[in-house]
């Protein structure tokens, strides 16, 4: 997975959990072109955004502000499963498990990064 398919993604809301646990949640209202308009929210655990900031240091990839780099994931998973399954999900749920421990899927998220900067 090299390119990510290019999309719109305008997001509409956000809730954003302080603590040291829960759910970050984005709405989002999405331009997929032929696959038309649509409505995704994407919620991202506070576990997982810990992994993956983790796996990218380890990668030598610094990644963005911590709003910055959940919106960038979000609007990320919501391309790649457009990419890879031509739909998406109303809800997509980004868990601990989801994050590899081989830092694959920290890795190709992070070659986007460079291209946000």
């Amino acid at each position: 997975m090299s390119s990510v398919t290019q999309l719109r993604a305008v997001l509409m809301a956000a809730e954003l959990q302080n603590g040291r646990s829960g759910y970050h949640r984005f709405l989002f209202r999405v331009d997929g072109g032929r696959a038309g308009m649509f409505n995704v929210a994407v919620q991202i655990s506070e576990d997982a955004y810990r992994k993956l900031v983790g796996q990218l240091a380890r990668a030598r990839i610094h990644p963005l502000e911590k709003v910055a780099m959940l919106k960038h994931w979000a609007r990320w998973e919501i391309a790649r499963r457009l990419e890879e399954e031509g739909t998406v999900p109303g809800t997509i749920t980004i868990a601990v498990y989801d994050v590899d421990d081989s830092g694959a899927y920290a890795t190709a998220l992070g070659r986007t990064l460079s291209l946000t900067r």
